[in-house]
């Protein structure tokens, strides 16, 4: 089965997928004395388990249908109120006021266009404290998936601190005015040492200052993806996302492949319960189509055959410990098609990005993915095939 992203919280992310899958021999492939192997591919739809707070996925792999999709504002609308707005008005100086301290150099705000998009920014001593600008559509996506969701006095925002060297070296703050559009508040390079706090109270005070039929409240529908999709940690949009609905599990591992093969939601039930139990209650699944292939560049090595109950299987890693990738074979053989897959890699916490701390799998992640996989085989594998 594939279970491809589960986000868990932030503090403990992760990627997870979980799947079924009819690829031709394992033991071909994946060899326990070849670290040069690739992992195997395998196409179709993927089941995700994700949390409330995202930072890592579940998804499983065949597509679900496609749910009723929330409609986005008319874009001619939101494209003219864009085109007359003043981004200098949302910089309040009467915050910056409030926020200098001892500094009794006069600050200006000045309007400039960057790389085609109108930007205004606050300067003071010849330096840009904050920036305000109409964000390239093209970004949004992963503001929406990197940002922890914040409230600015009622309205939805995006915030995300970027750090390095054990300090604060940036900080934004995304308003989403429709599907497709936002603006952005960031610090500039005379506030880097400040904490988010300033960025905030400059947002909260231009947020309010927006229109508000172009902004969102705090819980509200601000893209294409529905339910726990918001979570997905991907650039997708979220048109081919949809929140797992419950199906009965068949008997039988041919029958449970075949049937996972179909419908990716078979494949979330098969998984959702054994996730929950390794990785916490927070967790939701989604059904995404997709399709996953190797890295014809990326090596593995630490191959291990290892069994669930009575099921034969393998485990390995790749060379920067990133990703752990476990198969089980329900039909007692990995030479043959059909397998059981999970595989996890480790997300930054949402709303921090943190270019320090490096991304492994821990001990106790691999841990919680054998048991997950035990949990899997012992419930819906054991008996007759």
């Amino acid at each position: 089965m594939k279970t491809d992203r589960v986000n868990a919280p932030r503090e403990t992310g992760f990627y997870l997928v979980g799947d079924m899958q009819n690829l031709h021999t394992l033991r071909n492939e994946v060899s326990k004395s070849d670290s040069r192997r690739t992992a195997p591919r395998h196409a179709g739809g993927l089941c995700g388990i994700r949390g409330n707070d995202p930072s890592a996925t579940a998804v499983s792999e065949m597509a679900a249908e496609g749910a009723a999709r929330p409609a986005d504002r008319d874009e001619g609308a939101v494209d003219t109120a864009l085109a007359t707005l003043d981004l200098c008005e949302l910089i309040d100086l009467a915050v910056y006021d409030r926020r200098k301290g001892g500094d009794t150099r006069p600050a200006e705000r000045r309007t400039e266009v960057k790389r085609d998009r109108k930007q205004c920014s606050l300067f003071s001593g010849g330096y840009d404290l904050i920036s305000v600008r109409d964000m390239d559509p093209s970004h949004l996506v992963l503001h929406r998936v990197d940002g922890a969701v914040i409230d600015l006095g009622g309205v939805k925002g995006y915030q995300t601190e970027t750090r390095r060297m054990g300090g604060l070296d940036g900080c934004e703050i995304t308003v989403p005015v429709s599907f497709e559009r936002a603006i952005t508040f960031e610090v500039g390079r005379a506030s880097r040492s400040k904490d988010c706090g300033l960025l905030r109270d400059f947002a909260t005070a231009g947020a309010a200052k927006l229109p508000r039929d172009l902004v969102y409240p705090p819980e509200g529908q601000d893209s294409a993806r529905v339910g726990a999709c918001a979570d997905w940690v991907a650039t997708e949009k979220g048109e081919t996302c949809d929140p797992a609905v419950e199906v009965e599990v068949p008997t039988g591992a041919e029958k449970i492949i075949a049937a996972g093969a179909a419908d990716p939601n078979v494949e979330c039930a098969v998984f959702r319960d054994a996730v929950k139990m390794a990785f916490g209650a927070d967790f939701a699944p989604i059904a995404t189509p997709g399709e996953w292939h190797a890295d014809p560049n990326k090596t593995y090595k630490d191959h291990q055959l290892i069994t669930f109950g009575e099921s034969p299987g393998v485990t390995f890693r790749t060379q920067d410990d990133r990703e752990f990738a476990l198969y089980a074979s329900p039909l007692g053989n990995i030479d043959v098609r059909g397998h059981v897959r999970l595989r996890i890699v480790p997300e930054h916490e949402r709303g921090i990005k943190d270019w320090d701390r490096r991304k492994a799998v821990s001990d106790l992640d691999v841990g919680k993915a054998l048991a997950v996989m035990d949990f899997v085989m012992a419930t819906h594998f054991r008996g007759p095939r």
